[in-house]
Formats: structure tokens, C-alpha cells, sequence
């Protein structure tokens, strides 16, 4: 069987944390480690994650319909090792069994770092074949890696380069319904993705072998080693966004890579609740509404310059849409990106950096 590190970020999200764990060691698939980064949380999170490994602390399923993925409580203990970011980076080789990694990030430097940290680990291991990147924010079916493990080889087989594959990502709170198949396609010209079968019922209609993609959804991303080797781990340009765009756009360049999607895997996202968004009241954070704006212009900078001002032109109709809706003090922050899109979320620049803001 082919191992498998599945890496989980978690920030400020401990008990959604914990209920995909419980779902994770409930796959049938067995060949796999769990790593667990921490982003520098500020609500003790490593602590209740390792007291849950302990066998000490439970969390309840939010969803009774999909209560059968996460309950009852897998055996405790679970063995765990922890490591702190300095000891990951200075790590060359590892030899540890252990079926819980929790790593302990010394800031949260975003999702592509968070990752990274956790890629450096399974590349100092060397033992594995796959990277499954999934949300902190899900559950799994037990099939789920099995068919996306399957589906690989599947490609590799008849001789298809697909370095990076995903599944059905269904709403968790509306688990009959799609958040997307897979992944998406992108305008680039208004640095637009668009999730093929968002928020339709699913009913069959996209249980095919392939569908045409530009992007695979962060939520559950599955990577071959030999894709990461010869393309490299997320790029850190971005703090929250386009990671996964980013890494597609790097594989078709670099080493012509194509995607993939296995339509009998099932993911169930919560979606946006680390970030503040909440898709029911149709309402989107600043933090979010930042990084998803700051994003796409530094993508569209990277790969896609020439597609710059239709882009900038394109955030005339984002704040329009943001007075419209009210949200008077995301303007200034989307006017701001305009002038200097490399700039942090307020909160999270530097102080040297604040006080160069005021000074410009």
C-alpha cells in the first residue's frame, strides 16, 4: 500500500480539529500518518488536541446526520509526538511511527506556510508516496482516500501526468449538496475561479471519470511525491487564497501537470469557518474579503500580467458590491491593496511596517 501523510492546519479551531481527526482515523485506507500543524493558535489548542489524544477530552459531532464519521470516539490514547517549528526545520531525517505529528508553528504565517511546515516533515520521513491537504473544517468519508489513492494510479496507468487530484467537497450542514466537484475553472482576465457544481443537489450528475480543471480546492488536495519533488511545496506569496492556484499554475508550467478528481470520494466542509465567512448569511469577513482581493492581484501579477488592469478595473464592482451590502470599512482595506498589494492584514503586519504605512 502506498503511505500517505495527510496534513491538517488548524487555527483557533481545535474542536473542528479534533471531530476531522476523528473522522481521519476512522479511514479504511491504513497505510498513513496525520500531521497536525498549529498556527500559532491563541486558544490553547495544541493542549486540547493532545488532551483529546490522551483520551481526555470529546467533541460531539455538530452535525447528527453525518455523526456516523465521527462517532463514537476512535480508542484512546492515540501515540503523538510534538515538535516546534525550529526542530522541523533543522530536521534532515525522521524515523518516527508515530500516527499523530503535531507540529507547533511560531507564528501563523499563513496556510501555505502552516503546510509547508508539515511537508517538510513527511520529506524528512521519505516514507511516503501521497500529501493529502485537508481543511481542519471537514469530515471524511472512511472510502474517501481509498478513492482518491485509487484514482491516482488509475492516471498513472494509462500514462496521464496528474500530480494533483480531489474529490466531491459537500457542504456539512447541507451534506446533499456541492460545494464543488474537485475544483474549478478561473476567469483570468477578472481573476475569477468558479467551483464547478457549486451548490447544486448531487444527484449523480458528476459521478464521471473526469471533469475539465483549472483548479483543485484546498479543502482536500491530494499530491503525488513525484509532483512535489519536481514542482516544489505551496507557494508562500499568499498568506489565505490561491495557494492551490498557485501550485496547479506551477505544475502546468514546470512539469505539465494535469489534475484530477474522483468523483466517489466525499469531503463535507464547513467552509470559511476559520476565517469568519459564513455562506448561509451570505456574509464575508474583512480578513477574508483582504486576502481573497490581495491574492488575486499578486496571482495575476505572477502568472498573468498582462490581465493586471482588467483585474484593478474589476474591484471597482467588488466595492460597489461592498457599499451596496453596507460593509462601509472594507473599502478603505480593498483601496489600500490597490496602491500596495503586498501589505499585510493590519493586524498582522509588523510594527516596523505600520509605522512605514503611516508615513507613506
Amino acid at each position: 500500500m502506498d503511505k500517505v501523510f495527510i496534513i491538517i492546519l488548524n487555527y483557533n479551531g481545535w474542536r473542528d480539529t479534533v471531530e476531522c481527526l476523528e473522522s481521519v482515523f476512522r479511514l479504511d485506507y491504513s497505510d498513513y500518518q496525520v500531521i497536525v500543524v498549529d498556527n500559532c493558535s491563541a486558544d490553547n489548542s495544541i493542549f486540547h488536541i493532545t488532551e483529546w489524544a490522551k483520551g481526555h477530552t470529546q467533541v460531539q459531532a455538530k452535525n447528527h446526520t453525518l455523526k456516523s464519521l465521527s462517532e463514537p470516539n476512535v480508542p484512546k490514547p492515540v501515540a503523538f509526538s510534538l515538535y516546534d517549528q525550529q526542530e522541523i526545520e533543522e530536521m534532515t531525517r525522521s524515523s518516527d511511527q508515530n500516527p499523530l505529528i503535531l507540529i507547533r508553528s511560531a507564528a501563523n504565517s499563513g496556510f501555505a506556510h502552516g503546510n509547508n511546515l508539515g511537508i517538510r516533515f513527511a520529506q524528512a520521513k521519505n516514507d511516503y508516496y501521497y500529501i493529502w491537504l485537508l481543511n481542519n473544517d471537514t469530515v471524511v468519508a472512511p472510502d474517501a482516500l481509498d478513492y482518491l489513492v485509487e484514482r491516482s494510479r488509475q492516471y498513472k496507468a494509462s500514462g496521464q501526468k496528474v500530480g494533483m487530484l480531489g474529490g466531491k467537497v459537500l457542504y456539512y450542514h447541507q451534506p446533499d449538496t456541492l460545494q464543488c466537484v474537485s475544483g474549478g475553472t478561473y476567469n483570468k482576465w477578472m481573476a475569477i475561479p468558479t467551483l464547478i457544481g457549486n451548490d447544486a443537489k448531487d444527484q449523480g450528475q458528476f459521478d464521471v471519470d473526469d471533469v475539465e480543471l483549472y483548479l483543485i480546492l484546498g479543502a482536500s488536495t491530494l499530491v503525488t511525491k513525484e509532483f512535489l519533488q519536481e514542482v516544489g511545496p505551496l507557494g508562500e506569496d499568499y498568506f489565505l487564497y490561491f495557494e492551490e492556484q498557485d501550485w496547479a499554475e506551477r505544475g502546468r508550467r514546470k512539469g505539465n501537470y494535469g489534475l484530477g478528481y474522483a468523483w466517489q470520494t466525499k469531503v463535507y466542509h464547513k467552509d470559511g469557518s476559520s476565517t469568519g465567512g459564513n455562506k448561509n448569511k451570505n456574509a464575508t469577513s474583512k480578513l477574508s474579503d483582504y486576502y481573497y482581493s490581495r491574492s488575486k492581484i499578486l496571482f495575476t501579477r505572477k502568472f498573468y500580467p498582462a490581465c493586471l488592469p482588467t483585474v484593478y478595473l474589476s474591484f471597482l464592482i467588488v466595492m460597489f458590491n461592498r457599499f451596496r451590502r453596507g460593509k462601509y470599512d472594507h473599502i478603505p482595506l480593498l483601496l489600500g491593496l490597490l496602491l500596495n498589494p503586498s501589505a499585510m492584514y493590519p493586524a498582522h503586519r509588523r510594527p516596523e511596517e505600520n509605522k512605514q504605512n503611516r508615513k507613506g
